[in-house]
């Protein structure tokens, strides 16, 4: 049985080849499509499934429970760096603990002399830290070197990508690899172990991995262990798992010390969480952890997704629909001859399903190109050789049956249904359209302005967002990565020497780049705004414009400890009434004197539309981060290539790093609207062919059902054009309203993407949205009219003569 519906099956599509591949293509596209959007909901799904459960069920992450300005609530995955050891001790239950941490203020410079070739390998590495229990409590293997290395203190491991970096095929067991950190600090550290390739959907992040000593060392240099705001991830192997809860509950005893030196930020409580229990970005505050991927952007590509799959198979339901007029006669026959309703529809379903299976074939085909150039354009290291096998073939699974029955179930139902005596007769015809066509027809249509408006306007995002005027010339400033006082001066003072240099700065923190929020006290109340810590020369340098009062004196002793700056959202967001100079706030238990008020600036267009509240104060210079050049913008890369030359001269072992300001303002709304505008585009080339090729199915079986009256109306004199009104009518109607539905669609759809992704965004206009419903309307009746021409065109007396 089965054997002669796959005969019959295979029979019909071989006759009908070019809708055999126009689908097949069509639906492979759509699949390849899927398959990039599951791409991102795997990466979710198979985090950290690396490590194996038996391995770490007994593992548990600590999160801290933060209350910020007195009611929001987050979650941090850290605590200060005493608890770890501290609790082993003192509370029974707890086997072993490892704290995780990373780089800070920009990381370390790294630089590999090699002594044969004396050639100097030096670069800007991120690294991360850990204690030694790390390779005990989770399974990292090695290419090369040994895990018992890592308790050596002034060991570093490395993973592959770094060896290759910095020794090429030479073996790095053993080198002696030189880091530079911030404020001066040089370490001398021998590699004792290569980590092997891990996949990028865990929870670490460790290209260099140092002990976490180091970490320790260095951040002792700013302030006690338990008012550090920069502290670690701390995980706990329990000696049993089911008494976690209760184990945290003795985590309270540590809260009063941490929160009597940090008291911005007041931790509640201390909860312990399984270590594969899945992180959410949202709900975080801070972590060294890996975290998996937003959900925002996940519902955008899984919408997209959806959106091409409905595309593609509606166009397999009409294309069927139009292919059961030509086999009525086989299924009345097959009916007479004992079929049932079952057995009609499972022929038909297995035809279906064939053709998904092919498109399956040549999506997955597909894939290979359409995953690497979107996981590159999004630059995510992930693809489908990191999937896991079981999950992916019940994934392909799902999709062919969804797709099937999605494309098949009408036509299927359709033909069962059909009257055997009528159908033997030859009195049933299939119409060329009906409500549930024109629907599917009208649907596809609508999808395609849809995403037609959204590549508009992330066109229009990208120009609006390039001319926001950020409050200050972006486009005239430079930042140059500096990893101490000292770098600072010597460099500023060759950027003095260079007439087109018209101001240099130095600062920790900069406004687009690395401001932080945190509460302040004022009245006896507490606000949370964006604080930035600068050096020398800053407002200079930056050329803000001050509406009130003066910019702060770095040299002078009392303006250095005691006075800030605000901007004027600052004074709007705490009420301050009057005249705000001389009042005072209170920063981290300081008070300070508000000696100026600069005008409101554009910081960062993801996080709000509205002007933020902004804090500035002096700090000294082992804190600073970065050097600030101001020249014209037609000069940062002339002025750029002078700095290069001076750094190299002064400083042959560390890497010379260097951003335009606009480019650490704007890169990242680049990046997205780019890739967007990219993906929206090629959607819609792809739902305008695939509508295309469903509307000239339909208007093809059209001209079929009314080739007898088309013949008669032009022998009594219809014109071309008579022919061409009266059968487009139908297909305008539907165009119209696709266009109505499309644009209500892409306006909500476009502002919702833009929202979740934006606060700062262009607001989604007529204009694109009349261009979209217009260029898809006239495809569609470019493609409906070329359909009826050639029926049109037909002599009368030879299709009278036929019919």
């Amino acid at each position: 049985m089965i054997k002669n519906y796959l005969l019959i099956a295979l029979r019909n599509l071989l006759k009908n080849k070019n809708y055999v591949i126009i689908n097949t293509f069509g639906l492979g596209i759509a699949m390849a499509c899927c398959l990039t959007a599951y791409i991102l909901i795997a990466f979710n799904i198979e985090f950290d499934d690396f490590h194996e459960d038996e391995k770490v069920e007994s593992i548990f992450r600590v999160h801290s429970h933060v209350v910020i300005n007195g009611s929001d609530f987050k979650e941090a995955v850290s605590t200060p760096s005493p608890v770890g050891p501290m609790a082993t001790q003192d509370i029974a239950g707890i086997k072993r603990f490892v704290r995780i941490a990373g780089s800070q203020g920009g990381g370390a410079s790294v630089s590999y002399i090699n002594k044969e070739t004396n050639i100097n390998n030096t670069f800007g590495e991120y690294i991360s830290y850990a204690d030694s229990t790390l390779f005990e409590m989770f399974d990292l293997p090695l290419t090369a070197g040994s895990h018992e290395a890592f308790k050596d203190l002034h060991s570093i491991f490395i993973n592959q990508d770094i060896a290759i970096k910095y020794f090429g095929d030479d073996d790095p067991i053993g080198k002696v690899l030189t880091l530079n950190f911030p404020r001066g600090v040089e370490k001398k550290v021998i590699v004792g172990g290569v980590l092997a390739k891990i996949p990028v959907n865990n929870s670490f992040f460790m290209p260099m991995l140092m002990r976490f000593e180091h970490f320790e060392e260095m951040r002792a240099l700013d302030q006690g262990v338990w008012g550090d705001w920069n502290v670690p991830a701390t995980l706990f192997e329990l000696e049993d798992p089911e008494k976690a809860e209760e184990i945290a509950g003795f985590f309270d005893r540590y809260l009063p010390r941490r929160n009597e030196a940090f008291k911005e930020q007041v931790v509640e409580r201390v909860s312990l969480v399984p270590f594969k229990t899945k992180l959410n970005q949202n709900d975080l505050t801070w972590s060294y952890m890996n975290a998996p991927i937003p959900t925002e952007p996940l519902l955008i590509f899984i919408v997209l997704a959806v959106m091409i799959m409905l595309i593609a198979c509606f166009n397999l339901t009409n294309t069927s629909i139009a292919m059961v007029a030509n086999r009525l006669k086989e299924i009345g026959v097959r009916k007479s001859m004992g079929a049932n309703k079952k057995q009609v529809v499972t022929q038909f379903m297995l035809e279906t399903a064939i053709v998904t299976i092919l498109a399956l074939l040549a999506g997955y085909a597909m894939s290979a190109i359409i995953v690497p150039e979107f996981t590159a354009m999004w630059e995510l290291p992930y693809g489908m050789s990191d999937l896991s096998g079981v999950n992916l073939i019940v994934t392909l699974l799902l999709l062919v049956s969804m797709a099937s029955i999605l494309a098949g179930i009408y036509p299927s139902l359709f033909s069962a249904n059909l009257d055997t005596i009528n159908l033997l007769k030859g009195n049933v015809k299939v119409k060329g359209t009906n409500f549930l066509t024109r629907s599917l027809v009208t649907v596809q249509f609508a999808i395609s302005v849809i995403v037609l408006i959204g590549g508009v306007v992330f066109i229009q995002n990208t120009e609006f967002q390039e001319n926001i005027d950020f409050g200050y010339h972006k486009e005239k400033l430079m930042l140059i990565d500096i990893k101490s006082e000292h770098e600072y001066h010597a460099l500023a003072a060759k950027a003095r020497l260079n007439p087109k240099i018209e101001e240099v700065g130095s600062t920790e923190h900069q406004i687009g780049y690395s401001t932080y929020p945190n509460p302040i006290s004022f009245d006896g109340q507490e606000f949370e705004v964006q604080h930035l810590e600068f050096g020398e020369n800053y407002f200079e340098t930056m050329d803000f414009e001050f509406i009130q009062g003066k910019a702060i004196d770095y040299h002078k002793t009392n303006d250095f400890k005691d006075a800030a700056v605000v901007s004027r959202q600052f004074l709007k967001s705490l009420n301050i009434q009057g005249d705000p100079i001389g009042q005072y706030v209170t920063v981290r238990e300081q008070k300070k004197k508000i000696i100026g008020v600069i005008e409101d600036f554009v910081d960062n267009v993801f996080r709000s539309r509205d002007p933020e509240p902004y804090i500035f104060y002096a700090t000294y210079g082992e804190r600073w981060r970065n050097m600030i050049v101001r020249a014209q913008s037609e000069d940062l890369a002339t002025v750029n290539d002078y700095l290069e030359k001076n750094w190299k001269e002064m400083y042959p072992t560390k890497p010379y790093v260097s951003n335009y300001q606009e480019d650490l303002l704007l890169a990242g709304t680049r990046q997205t609207n780019g890739n967007l505008k990219k993906i929206f585009l090629f959607l819609t080339i792809l739902g305008g062919l695939l509508s295309a090729s469903g509307i000239y199915s339909l208007a093809s079986l059209n001209i079929a059902r009314r080739t007898k009256e088309l013949g008669i109306r032009k022998a009594l004199g219809a014109t071309t054009q008579n022919i061409l009104y009266l059968l487009n009518k139908e297909f305008i109607i539907i165009l119209v309203l696709a266009g109505l539905l499309g644009s209500i669609g892409g306006y909500f759809g476009t502002n919702w993407i833009l929202d979740l992704i934006y606060a700062f965004h262009i607001s989604v206009q007529f204009v694109p949205i009349l261009f979209s419903s217009l260029a898809i309307f006239i495809i569609g009746i470019v493609t409906t009219s070329v359909t009826i021409y050639r029926g049109a065109r037909a002599n009368p007396a030879d299709t009278l003569r036929n019919e």
